[in-house]
């Protein structure tokens, strides 16, 4: 780490208020205030398929041990597990 800036990733249209990176470091789940989870693929710098949608802001976002479940949890009173 040497506080270059390696990427930008965009596809959020509000605040981000969570990222988590799986543990195979291959991808980065983020949580925002335009109610949606998004992945991307650091291999790419892309989204992976459609954001996932919550029905207000999202905050906190987790990602399992083993890489293979996303939960997230947000202003409606929802947590969802992905």
């Amino acid at each position: 780490i040497d506080g270059k800036e390696l990427v930008v990733l965009r596809g959020h249209t509000q605040t981000v208020t969570s990222i988590c990176l799986t543990p195979n470091e291959r991808y980065i789940v983020s949580a925002s205030t335009d109610y949606s989870v998004r992945i991307w693929d650091l291999k790419t710098n892309q989204a992976v398929g459609d954001p996932l949608l919550h029905d207000d802001e999202v905050f906190p976002v987790a990602i399992s041990p083993n890489g293979k479940c996303i939960a997230s949890a947000g202003i409606d009173k929802k947590i969802y597990v992905w």
